[in-house]
């Protein structure tokens, strides 16, 4: 009982101890986040305290956007457009641009008439003077076209009063010609005298009214209409054909009034002519942004970042088991981005609207001044402390990279490491995929997995903002190294592929194509039966020249024994002192040799007409059962002579075919023939003939008297005999014959050899349509 006691106890005091640890733990983790806040809270208030600094530094960034460069170039131009207006309106005519500004010389008041006589006889000759006139007409006109796109965006933000000094004629955006110059922001006026000339107006007004000035005297130096149309002379001097006339006694004068330039303040800026914000001073935006609000932002998120990463706690004191910091490394990663980028965009433009007093204007509609001051300089600090405070969070959560050290913080806490394995193989298969894809198959699903994982990792890099132009740049590298190996891959299995091709063009046809050929694996197979076709093309080849060879020689065998014996005979018929019954002899022989040189020679005919074709059948019903037995009892006395025991077994069914007669009796007439020559005298012999659907089978089956070492397959080549020696009677080419009619007539003709069993099988098609008698 002692012992289980002392168990207890200890247990509670483990259990006691671990409770006193995690209270430490809480109590530290609740003591660093206040802390943090007040950290937070202090950098806030810091922060706030400069904005009158930064309203002061905006005040000498700031200028008026009318009192640029841009926005006086593009006034001046609106004169040529507003000169136009008021000359088609004063001489009631609707000139353009190029007609108004390109004076003909004299004689020449046809070169804005394309159908007059001379401009055709000038596009004839296609003279450099035609290429100036058009160019500079196509130039004047497009580009005051453009202007015009722009002109009613300047009607909104200028006002124009535009006066003929001959006529007195006026064009204007007021109510009334009259201007009050106390009333007005900003003036300005262009004046052209009876020659052309342009100067400024007496009187100009602005924020700066000397650089107003002195933009508008280099904008009337350098945008003539002179200069913008000196390009298109005739090999460096003026066109002959026309003068380029400015606007005369005009003058344009704009400007914006008090009131209307408050307002347009308030947006900032104003949008100037000529697409997007034409501008070359600051908006109320950049002026804030460079008067030091963002990079001051940035520091105070550095020193409280900087504070918790390295403010010393105990030793004995861990954040690492804290719930509370052990987020993926990536999302800490995220937040100090997200908080660095907020600094271009969210918290200067906080800051404009606290300073400039924006957002108390909108909410004193609702509640009183103080109330509404008090209102956003709370939310200020609230939003400035979030911020801030997010600084302190992250630097808290990197402490872990001390405690743990580098490598052991990305493995227990980076999501990407802990995935890598599954990203690893995932990517590894699609590489796979790619390198060994069915190039004879579509690859639209592999294209698509492509673009999406290269959608989703440009999708990740967006989310980014600025930092993830770096992204870009690490993952366009790594992008090149992996398409530099993988077509680096293609290139060497396409060498691979070439050599083996190139091998085989060389005659070399027997390699083996053991390689991987990654995409080009489709083509290993084609082009293994390519080789296998021509390694059997050559070996066709090579026994096609052997047996033309043995032809050769076969057929001066065959040919020459009869020839001789001819013609020894014939000298022995020769002796005058030969008795009568030598001479019926010699005569008989030489009957007998020129009979069988006849027969060679007849089947040399037949089996070279049958092999190319060239001859003509003559189908008619033949029962080819009876057609068999006829060639029997033809043979029959042969048979007995031959010492052969025949065992017919044909069916008794009438079985009719379309065939050649003559041909048909010549193929069993040679089978026999064949049987009666070469099988063992004693033997038995058997036909059999049968029906099997619509298939009729005929095989004939005897015992060789020597055994046979030829293929059956050669055995109906021509000139090929079962005696190799050739001492039996006959040409050698019965079974070629017999064969090649058979083929003629859809017929198939087979060989058997098993030993010393030499058996022919003739297989006939019947056709159904055909009534059987």
């Amino acid at each position: 009982m002692g012992d289980q006691r002392q168990i207890e106890t200890a247990e509670e005091n483990i259990a006691t101890e671990e409770k006193t640890a995690m209270k430490k733990k809480h109590s530290l983790s609740f003591l660093w986040i206040f802390f943090g806040v007040c950290a937070a809270c202090v950098c806030a208030l810091l922060y706030t305290a400069f904005y009158g600094s930064f309203r002061k530094g905006v005040e000498n960034l700031r200028t008026s956007p009318v009192e640029t460069e841009n926005g006086v170039t593009f006034l001046y131009q609106y004169s040529y457009l507003l000169y136009r207006d008021m000359y088609n309106k004063v001489n009631n005519t609707n000139l353009s641009y190029s007609e108004l500004f390109m004076q003909p010389a004299e004689g020449k008041e046809w070169i804005h008439d394309e159908t007059s006589q001379e401009y055709q006889e000038l596009y004839a000759e296609n003279t450099g003077e035609y290429d100036a006139l058009v160019s500079c007409s196509n130039y004047l006109n497009d580009h005051f076209s453009q202007l015009e796109s722009s002109f009613a965006q300047m009607n909104l933000y200028y006002d124009y009063l535009a006066e003929d000094l001959s006529t007195g004629e006026i064009l204007t955006n007021l109510s009334s010609p009259e201007i009050s110059l106390a009333d007005q922001y900003f003036y300005l006026s262009f004046e052209f005298d009876e020659s052309g000339n342009v100067s400024i107006g007496s009187t100009v007004k602005g924020n700066n009214a000397t650089i107003i000035r002195k933009y508008a005297n280099e904008v009337m130096r350098n945008l003539s209409l002179e200069n913008l149309t000196k390009d298109f002379g005739v090999e460096g001097q003026p066109s002959s054909l026309y003068t380029i006339s400015m606007p005369t006694n005009f003058r344009i004068t704009f400007c914006i009034a008090q009131n209307d330039w408050q307002q347009m303040w308030e947006e900032d800026y104003i949008n100037l002519p000529g697409g997007g914000y034409v501008y070359d001073g600051y908006s109320l935006y950049e002026a804030y942004r460079y008067s030091g609000s963002a990079n001051l932002y940035l520091i105070f998120l550095g020193l409280l970042f900087l504070a918790a990463l390295f403010l010393p706690v105990s030793k004995k004191e861990s954040f690492g088991s804290l719930k509370l910091y052990r987020i993926p490394a990536e999302a800490v990663l995220v937040l100090m981005v997200m908080l660095i980028s907020l600094s271009d965009v969210t918290v200067v433009e906080l800051v404009m609207n606290v300073a400039d007093g924006s957002y108390q204007k909108g909410f004193e509609a609702y509640m009183p001044a103080v109330a509404a001051r008090l209102l956003v300089l709370t939310l200020n600090l609230l939003a400035l402390g979030l911020l801030f405070f997010g600084a302190w969070y992250g630097g808290t959560c990197f402490r872990l990279v001390r405690e743990l050290g580098i490598k052991r913080y990305i493995k227990e806490r980076s999501v990407i490491y802990r995935i890598f394995p599954f990203l690893k193989t995932r990517f590894l298969e699609v590489y796979d995929a790619l390198n060994h894809f069915d190039v004879t198959k579509s690859a639209k699903k592999l294209i698509w997995k492509v673009v999406l994982i290269n959608g989703v990792i440009l999708l990740i890099i967006s989310s980014f903002w600025v930092s993830g132009l770096f992204i870009v740049v690490i993952y366009s590298v790594v992008l090149y190294f992996i398409l530099k190996k993988y077509i680096s891959g293609i290139q060497k299995k396409y060498s691979i592929l070439l050599g083996y091709i190139n091998r085989i063009a060389e005659g070399n046809l027997n390699g083996n194509m053991t390689e991987d050929l990654g995409v080009f694996e489709p083509l290993k197979p084609q082009l293994i039966r390519i080789q296998r076709g021509f390694r059997k093309a050559v070996e066709e080849g090579v026994k096609s020249q052997k047996m033309k060879s043995e032809l050769i020689t076969n057929v001066s065998h065959d040919l020459k024994t009869p020839l001789t014996a001819i013609i020894t005979y014939i000298n022995l018929l020769k002796d005058e002192n030969l008795t009568e019954e030598q001479r019926r002899e010699y005569l008989d022989t030489l009957e007998r040799k020129s009979n069988r040189l006849k027969v060679l020679i007849e089947d040399l005919f037949e089996v070279s007409k049958a092999s190319t074709g060239n001859i003509t059948l003559n189908f008619v019903k033949v029962d080819i059962m009876n057609l068999v037995k006829q060639v029997l009892f033809e043979w029959s006395d042969k048979l007995e002579e031959a010492g052969l025991d025949l065992r017919l077994n044909l069916t008794d069914e009438k079985v009719v075919l379309s065939l050649d007669s003559q041909k048909t009796y010549r193929i069993y007439e040679n089978l026999v023939g064949n049987i009666v020559k070469y099988a063992m005298p004693g033997t038995r012999v058997y036909i059999n003939g049968f029906r099997i659907d619509d298939t009729v089978v005929i095989t004939l089956k005897n015992i060789s008297a020597q055994e046979i070492h030829v293929e059956a397959k050669q055995l109906t080549e021509r000139f090929i005999r079962g005696d190799a020696s050739r001492n039996t009677e006959g040409s050698g080419l019965g079974l070629a014959i017999a064969r090649s009619f058979t083929e003629l007539q859809n017929g198939r003709l087979e060989l058997e050899v098993d030993g010393d069993l030499f058996k022919v099988t003739t297989t006939w098609k019947i056709d159904t349509k055909q009534p059987q008698d």
